[in-house]
């Protein structure tokens, strides 16, 4: 199987090292960032298979940027990548939007770590 490397970006430092920890403890390469700025750097200079993005970061923090607009930046710069996109409001229109982004589940918070493990594995290329 192709090892997965994994982009999470998440705003709660306690949801953030939570999952971190989790996949970091299934073999899984992390790498995680607070805020959509350190998030962009994180994507350009990274190959990653899958990105978990938090989809209510909060613009605020950012200027303009949101997670889903974090998600399009991510899908533009790693075509072949999944995107995971964590909301705590489960909606209809969420659904409808990440259905129009290629290779995007919406998730509703809170995750299960180990849902999200096999999750991950179903998401990469070469997994048996």
């Amino acid at each position: 199987m192709t090892e997965a490397r994994v982009l999470i970006v998440e705003e709660y430092v306690h949801s953030r090292e939570g999952l971190s920890d989790s996949l970091r403890a299934a073999g899984v390469i992390v790498e995680t960032a607070a805020e959509c700025l350190d998030a962009i750097r994180k994507i350009k200079d990274g190959d990653f298979t899958v990105a978990i993005i938090d989809a209510d970061l909060s613009a605020s923090r950012d200027g303009e940027l949101t997670g889903w607009d974090l998600a399009r930046i991510f899908r533009a710069l790693h075509p072949a990548a999944a995107v995971l996109l964590v909301t705590a409001e489960w909606r209809r229109e969420l659904q409808a939007e990440a259905d129009r982004l290629p290779e995007c589940t919406l998730i509703e918070k809170p995750t299960n770590a180990i849902q999200l493990r096999v999750m991950l594995q179903r998401l990469q290329p070469n997994a048996k």
